[in-house]
């Protein structure tokens, strides 16, 4: 089993060392902002450009600020009670709404796993042609084997190059001669379509963009770096660096969104402009990497597949960890090495299920490009949930401090929840209705 660098400079706390160095590393701010551009964001920001051309951007610009203050009121509540938000959750509030919102959230993950790894089968089927069950196999091992033996922070420095071809949207956008003023002002008014489809898609972005994941594992990644004991009272030496921590995430996450959501934003464009507009739609996996083709040309699909696989390899050690610590949160201990090998036992555990079900759903010949847009809305239907529970964390003193006098974070994090539970709820009254 690997060690961090974090853990070779602190000898004197080998008991205090996290289960895994993905666990400990499993933070979204080590990362590119492809780890939130997973392939399942990929494909669902390609089909809402091709569906609803331009109507979803504004989705990427606004959502920004309250995604921008979920993570850091997640970061804030790890670094000042010392645990992960299972933990926080699990004692502030009913067992019976912390246990629905956990299994909701552990579902979610391990489909998320089963898309990524679709979509890996599928990028090895586009560059040495095969077999895409045998493929998403040996990818799930893959990932389990340098989760095992290859500290995080070394192999994203690799993995992260992979996934400059993300930024082939932007030349698509460029050669095509999108309006620029058309994409400002589709950007800044929302376009609202009173459809199931829509809201169906609504919530998918919303799963790419304010991912619980990516909460969960904001919150373990401050935990691991401060070693912080909520049992003690800490100094004001500690408080100070506490706070000049948070600064620098508050900088990280501005930024790292930032990218994000431009990833995001050119992708629904460069699609619109390619496929919407000339009244096409996609329908396979193949047709999402013609999308390239102005930039690419002969070469779209290959480009495609690396991007795919980059951003997998990114995504799968978060999703994986943060559902691991979830699990492991759900049975509350203070015998460290009790919960470091539960979390390692459902480190494997969830992969080996979000493996099997991505080789499942592949072999039952289900359309991939449908597998990773699922995953972004049964991830979407998750985020309420999880967001309304950390919305009302947030206003705890006990476990935000200060911030939890911050309104214009909370008012950001209420906006966002209230926006989120409304399109879920017309989702339910437009089905029902249809």
């Amino acid at each position: 089993m690997s060690t961090t660098a974090r853990d070779k400079q602190d000898p004197k706390a080998p008991d205090e060392a996290p289960a895994h160095s993905w666990a400990a590393d499993l933070g979204p701010g080590l990362v590119t902002s492809a780890s939130d551009n997973d392939p399942s964001g990929i494909a669902t920001y390609s089909l809402a450009g091709a569906q609803f051309g331009y109507d979803l951007l504004w989705l990427c610009v606004l959502s920004y600020p309250s995604m921008v203050a979920f993570q850091l009121v997640a970061s804030r509540i790890g670094m000042l009670t010392g645990n992960g938000l299972t933990t926080n959750m699990r004692e502030h509030y009913p067992r019976i709404f912390f246990y629905l919102a956990v299994t909701r959230f552990l579902i979610a993950n391990v489909f998320n796993i089963a898309a990524d790894t679709v979509a890996m089968g599928v990028a090895a089927n586009l560059l040495w042609h095969g077999s895409v069950p045998v493929f998403a196999a040996l990818a799930t091992m893959l990932s389990i084997v340098l989760q095992f033996t290859v500290p995080y922070e070394r192999y994203a420095k690799v993995v992260k190059w992979l996934t400059l071809t993300l930024f082939a949207y932007v030349g698509v956008v460029i050669v095509t001669h999108v309006s620029w003023q058309t994409l400002m002002l589709r950007s800044l008014v929302p376009h609202l379509r009173w459809t199931d489809h829509y809201f169906s898609m609504l919530l998918a972005i919303l799963g790419t963009t304010i991912s619980p994941y990516l909460l969960f594992s904001q919150a373990t990644q401050q935990v691991e770096e401060s070693r912080t004991d909520p049992a003690h009272e800490r100094s004001p030496k500690q408080n100070r660096l506490l706070e000049q921590r948070f600064r620098e995430t508050q900088k990280d996450t501005l930024i790292r969104t930032a990218l994000s959501n431009l990833v995001g934003f050119f992708i629904i464009a460069a699609t619109a402009a390619t496929f919407y507009a000339y009244g096409h739609d996609l329908a396979h996996m193949q047709d999402a990497a013609y999308v390239l083709e102005p930039v690419a040309h002969g070469y779209a699909s290959q480009l495609l597949a690396l991007a795919f696989i980059g951003t997998a390899l990114l995504a799968l050690p978060p999703l994986a960890g943060s559902a691991a610590h979830a699990a492991a949160g759900v049975f509350g201990t203070r015998d460290k090495s009790l919960t470091n090998r539960r979390v390692l036992l459902a480190l494997l555990a969830v992969m080996v299920l979000g493996g099997v079900l991505g080789v499942a759903l592949v072999c039952a010949r289900v359309e991939p490009l449908h597998v990773l847009y699922w995953g972004a809305v049964v991830n979407g239907s998750t985020a309420t949930p999880v967001m309304f529970m950390l919305v009302l964390l947030s206003t705890k003193r006990s476990a935000v401090g200060d911030l939890s006098a911050h309104w214009v974070l909370r008012g950001l994090c209420w906006l966002a929840t209230a926006c989120a539970g409304a399109a879920l709820a017309s989702l339910f009254v437009l089905e029902w209705r249809s």
